[in-house]
């Protein structure tokens, strides 16, 4: 769907790793993991403002490129089932305007002896804003990251 100010996107992208549900799972909950592996690529660095990985609780990041901030995300917990889901928003915003919003949703589930992680990526971009291939393309990367930092 896209309107005048408003373009829509749906992703799924799906990652099986080589240890438990509550290992991988650990890696989103705790702030300090997720700054090594939750950047949306090598050349951004990601600092966490502000963690509350709880039920209503908001996670503040800000990304920094050369050391500068180029980017803020907010993100608020709607549903967490530990070792089993995560759900949550996400506003995306430069530091002028903001230019998008996500529902990610995570499920963790059992894959042999791994884990396989699902990801729902649903998001809008405002006024024209190119977020939707970079929400999808700065998700796969730092998944990959959380591949290379659990194995």
């Amino acid at each position: 769907m896209s309107h005048e100010s408003l373009k829509h996107g749906t992703a799924t992208l799906e990652r099986s790793f080589r240890t438990s549900r509550s290992r991988v799972f650990a890696a989103w909950s705790d702030p300090q993991q997720r700054r090594i592996w939750g950047t949306p690529s090598d050349e951004i660095e990601l600092r966490i403002d502000t963690a509350d990985f709880s039920v209503g609780g908001e996670d503040v990041s800000t990304c920094l490129a050369g050391g500068e901030p180029v980017f803020v995300v907010r993100g608020r917990y709607h549903d967490i089932v530990p070792d089993r889901r995560i759900v949550y928003t996400e506003i995306m915003a430069n530091l002028a305007t903001t230019e998008g919003a996500c529902l990610v949703s995570a499920e963790f589930l059992d894959d042999g002896a791994g884990c396989r992680l699902v990801l729902t990526l649903q998001t809008v971009a405002l006024d024209g804003a190119d977020v939707l291939a970079g929400v999808q393309a700065g998700w796969d990367s730092a998944l990959n990251r959380l591949d290379a930092m659990l194995t």
